[in-house]
């Protein structure tokens, strides 16, 4: 064996860090005071999160086989002294359950980090697993530090199997290489039959609008195809290669299918669609049969109803249902036809972070076999597939949200995998909008592109002095709100590989992770008025829930009273109510549930449903009403037992207010805002400052009134290119 390698092993809960490989644990960045044999229990609980610890485990893992202690009562004095330093307690555990004459459990959410620290990376011959659990086992004091040499043995494991092709010696990470390179964003690439070149969408040299372009693969300039004013999306090459298919945004929610030559030359307009960007999923993708003759693609015949596959004739505009998906999901979005003809690939989706794939056999004409098969079961934001040339197995993008995809592949025919087995693929990093392409001869091409946001402080007295925060992360970081009492602040992040709620200081430091859901979206943090819980929402299921977790850490709770599908929670002034939007009056709708959950009460009538916050006596509730068809998202007051309906401010930067004790500090829009106040005293607006930038979601202002807090998304970082893979299989 080479030369060792330092590495830490971090599992992270609620305020609390615990490094393996110095076997210490900290709280908010402090060392906590823990002895040898309950850090060790503790080790061993956090390997095994969720599971049951025997005793008996306790016992071999604590002292050898040739020691003799009072087993018993060792157990139980390092468990004690383990709750101690958590402040945890038996009776009502946050971390550590003691399940009766079994052993103990684990309940908290744990993330767990390897991080190398700077040192040379040894070179190990494989070992086997049994020879590393007998290690484990007979290592006493120090079996932790061995528990982290195992990981690593794992993980290089692991790649060697993934990356290693039968009669090679060695591994080999394909190389990305960039097809564009230009200013803006280039998306969606579309190869040609011959794999030569590759159509895109791009908004221009200016940035000032999108249009379908084609690049020669290795040339520098690509040729411009087309030339609307409106955006021009999704190219999709016809097997034949005369002809790009796209679809072009117009107003009102709705896109036209058009048909342009690949060479240039006059648009043909096939037929017009509903257009799926208001629900996050971009156009929804269009998909060619290898005959030429047909295209697959996501249309729904009314608003009330989800997205569905049709099968459309280019030659006479012959229109066919595939799918029905059920009412109350978004639909099914990037079909994708297999290269024979006979299965259309898709992706079904709950929400914009909620979706899986899908698999409809097709008949020899052109029709549904039966309701499409469900081939990927991870409830996350799964989708984007794309057929190898071969037919037997899928490319797809994954992620536990929209911002941090990966790419996936996945066989579904052959003998090479058994279906439903995917594997991660070396490359493509993370992002949102992935959209990967494969041509014919096995070249891959995807669009490089992740979403970084911020969270800036403002000042809001004096010079309007803005700080960019230190806990920001090269990732997602946003809806910050303060504590009650100003000295910390909740937000989100997707630094860990997954959105989750985040703790740090008032200034910014010390930031820990408070969740550990490992996958579905997380966000939308508040606190209770006494500062000890959080409320939260997220979609384990797909659709938004209501959670409850201590600031100090622990086991979520699902708040008892609301059902899938609510979210926005805040609490009350007096802590006894908790507000949430609802639409199971049959529309969107401010609720509320009493703080310990029970029977909701619904407030408003007119419509309303999120941002929720009470007035600072706490008389009336504050509240949004987005505007029909993307119309102003409006600020409106109802008394918190319900009553009259009145708008207050017309027009704000959707989750850009919060209620102070001045006013309402609102965005006057989402883009290079005004900080305005509507002033409870004069009822006039005032503007308190302006801001630069792109907000994102998130808004909150002290408890004194004297800053304010807002994510902005990080515009430096908003490109996107094409990216290639010349040999991937």
């Amino acid at each position: 064996m080479g030369s060792s390698q330092a590495f830490r092993n971090t599992f992270r809960f609620g305020l609390f860090e615990a490094d393996l490989g110095t076997g210490e644990l900290r709280k908010r960045g402090r060392k906590v005071a823990l002895q040898d044999q309950p850090f060790q229990v503790l080790a061993l609980l956090l390997q095994h999160p969720g599971e049951i610890v025997s005793r008996e485990d306790l016992q071999r893992v604590l002292w050898p086989a040739d020691t003799f202690v009072e087993f018993e009562h060792g157990v139980n004095t390092a468990i004690k002294k383990l709750r101690q330093a958590l402040g945890d307690s038996a009776d009502n555990p946050r971390f550590i359950e003691t399940l009766p004459r079994k052993g103990y459990r684990f309940i908290a959410p744990v993330n767990y980090q390897p991080i190398p620290t700077p040192a040379s990376i040894p070179v190990a011959d494989a070992t086997p697993a049994s020879t590393l659990i007998s290690v484990l086992a007979a290592s006493g004091r120090r079996w932790w530090w061995l528990a982290g040499a195992g990981l690593i043995l794992a993980t290089a494991a692991c790649a060697m199997w993934l990356f290693r092709k039968p009669g090679n010696a060695t591994a080999t990470v394909p190389a990305s290489i960039p097809l564009t390179a230009y200013p803006g964003f280039q998306a969606s690439p579309s190869f040609s039959p011959e794999g030569d070149r590759v159509a895109f969408s791009w908004n221009g040299p200016k940035q000032d609008n999108q249009d379908i372009y084609v690049k020669q693969i290795g040339a520098d300039v690509p040729i411009r195809l087309t030339k609307d004013p409106a955006e021009d999306v999704s190219p999709a090459w016809s097997p034949d290669g005369r002809w790009i298919a796209f679809l072009r945004w117009l107003s009102a929610g709705r896109s036209r299918v058009f048909l342009i030559p690949a060479v240039g030359g006059a648009e043909r307009r096939l037929m017009e669609v509903s257009e799926g960007q208001a629900e996050g999923w971009g156009g929804g993708g269009a998909s060619w049969h290898p005959s030429s003759q047909w295209l697959v693609i996501p249309d729904k015949i009314s608003a009330q109803e989800p997205f569905a596959l049709f099968l459309v004739s280019v030659e006479t505009g012959e229109k066919r249902k595939l799918t029905s998906p059920a009412r109350g999901l978004l639909g099914d979005f990037y079909p994708t036809v297999s290269p024979d003809g006979k299965a259309v690939a898709f992706t079904r989706a709950i929400s914009m972070d909620s979706s899986d794939l899908y698999l409809l056999e097709l008949s020899v004409d052109l029709r549904a076999v039966g309701e499409p098969k469900r081939i990927t079961f991870w409830q996350r934001c799964t989708g984007e597939p794309a057929w190898w040339p071969d037919g037997n197995s899928l490319l797809f993008t994954s992620g536990a949200t929209s911002f941090n995809r990966t790419l996936w592949q996945m066989a579904l025919r052959g003998a090479a995998r058994r279906q439903g087995e995917p594997e991660r693929l070396p490359f493509g990093g993370e992002g949102y909008g992935l959209a990967p392409a494969v041509s014919r001869q096995g070249r891959v091409a995807y669009m490089q592109h992740a979403l970084v946001a911020h969270i800036w402080r403002m000042e809001l007295g004096g010079g309007h002095r803005v700080v960019n925060m230190p806990m920001n992360s090269s990732r997602l970081d946003h809806v910050p709100q303060y504590s009650p009492d100003g000295k910390r602040i909740a937000f989100a992040s997707n630094r860990s590989g997954s959105q989750e709620i985040w703790l740090c200081d008032a200034d910014g430091s010390n930031a820990v992770q408070l969740t550990g859901f490992g996958g579905p979206y997380v966000a939308d943090p508040t606190w209770s008025p006494d500062g000890r819980r959080i409320a939260f929402d997220a979609r384990p299921r797909g659709t938004s829930e209501i959670y409850i977790v201590s600031a100090d850490g622990g086991k979520p709770e699902r708040l008892r009273g609301t059902q899938s599908g609510e979210g926005g929670p805040q609490w009350s002034r007096d802590g006894k109510w908790i507000y949430f939007g609802s639409e199971r009056s049959g529309n969107p709708q401010m609720w509320k549930v009493p703080d310990g959950g029970g029977d909701p009460v619904q407030i408003t009538k007119q419509g309303g449903g999120s941002g929720g916050h009470e007035s600072p006596d706490g008389k009336f509730l504050y509240y949004l009403l987005d505007g029909v068809d993307g119309g102003n998202t409006e600020v409106r007051r109802v008394p918190v037992e319900g009553g009259e309906e009145i708008r207050i401010i017309e027009s704000v930067c959707t989750q850009g207010f919060a209620v102070a004790e001045r006013g309402i500090y609102f965005f006057s829009g989402c883009e290079n805002p005004s900080v305005q106040l509507f002033n409870f005293a004069t009822r006039k607006v005032e503007t308190a400052a302006k801001v630069d930038g792109n907000m994102a979601y998130g808004f909150s202002v002290s408890p004194d009134g004297r800053w304010l807090l807002y994510a902005a998304y990080d515009n430096a970082r908003e490109q996107s290119d094409l990216m290639m893979v010349e040999k991937v299989r």
